[in-house]
């Protein structure tokens, strides 16, 4: 008798759950009968290593709001973000949530469809997370908000929250704020074994973890749900892991930078969104100067560093030359 293998997908799952078995006691099947239902865990998706040698860039923000509405984004400044970035041609592009402006209108994401043409024609892999904008209009109902999102990106299909290996040395964990992350609920246990699964692979020297709401972030903006669970999880965890940890949020549109408790901290919130104001307190390290930050963050990828830089757009008029880089960081490896 031949033992049963379960097929892959288009993606990798750690663990699979049989809900159904349709074959009854038989013996024998045929071949392409359905015999099983198998629900995965959370997807673990891939980007591969560049040639040796070759730093390995992805790029991180939040907060584009696309749509045609206005005033509630700078579509020139969101814009201007869409064609840099593709020019930097990125491994991956990382969006922290508010991709849309409402999430229960599928014209808002055929607005990021068309805005982002030139990602789709170089094949660059896009990781979102959910916002809270994801959810607009559907605090009854969150199906058909979700419909839209998977819809645009299917391979995340019934995932809410997932990880991704860059390369070979870096653990990239999607979170949804919209979900429970304190101790006890399904995120929470899922993140916990995301970053012992991580721990536990020698070739892992980073993980990054992005999620809509900041866990560290000027203190003018309150907390929005359990976004300030993950900082506490990092404060006791983050020391006795043998890979750096960054975590970058969005919703506040600004850009901030903290390191607390061994861990780097980023909101990056620039991506086109009406901007709101930073006051840089409390351990900001970043101290920018302005006050309106369209921007992106480039990461570089390269043996024990990874390096930030944040890409800043000014959408003036007048500006000579737009573009500037006035931060920047470096994360090395504790071994």
């Amino acid at each position: 008798m031949k033992p049963v293998l379960v097929p892959t997908t288009d993606v990798n799952s750690e663990t699979g759950l049989l809900v159904a078995w349709h074959a009854g006691d038989r013996s024998e099947v045929q071949a392409d009968e359905v015999i099983a239902e198998i629900e995965t865990s959370k997807a673990i998706f891939d980007v591969p290593a560049p040639e040796a040698g070759t730093p390995l860039t992805f790029l991180v923000y939040g907060d584009t709001r696309f749509t045609r509405r206005d005033g509630v984004a700078n579509a020139f400044a969101r814009r201007a973000l869409v064609e840099r970035m593709a020019h930097e041609k990125p491994a991956a592009v990382f969006i922290g949530g508010d991709l849309v402006y409402e999430g229960s209108d599928p014209d808002d994401y055929e607005v990021y469809k068309a805005e982002t043409v030139e990602w789709s024609k170089q094949r660059i892999p896009v990781f979102p997370a959910l916002g809270n904008h994801e959810f607009r209009t559907c605090s009854d109902d969150v199906s058909p908000c979700l419909e839209n999102w998977w819809n645009t990106f299917p391979a995340l299909r019934p995932y809410r929250w997932y990880s991704v290996t860059i390369g070979a040395t870096l653990r990239a964990v999607v979170l949804d704020s919209n979900s429970r992350l304190r101790k006890g609920s399904e995120q929470r246990a899922w993140l916990e074994q995301q970053i012992s699964s991580a721990d536990a692979d020698p070739r892992i020297k980073f993980i990054l973890v992005t999620l809509h709401y900041p866990p560290v972030r000027d203190a003018f903006y309150p907390s929005m749900l359990d976004e300030k669970e993950v900082a506490r999880y990092f404060a006791k965890k983050a020391h006795t892991l043998r890979a750096q940890v960054v975590v970058v949020g969005s919703h506040v549109h600004n850009y901030e930078r903290y390191y607390r408790d061994g861990v780097t901290y980023l909101v990056s919130g620039g991506g086109g969104a009406k901007p709101v104001p930073a006051i840089r307190l409390f351990g900001e390290l970043s101290k920018l100067h302005t006050s309106v930050n369209y921007h992106y963050i480039r990461f570089s990828l390269e043996g024990d560093r990874l390096s930030g830089t944040m890409v800043r757009f000014d959408a003036a008029e007048g500006s000579a030359d737009p573009w500037s880089e006035p931060d920047h960081f470096e994360v090395k490896a504790k071994n």
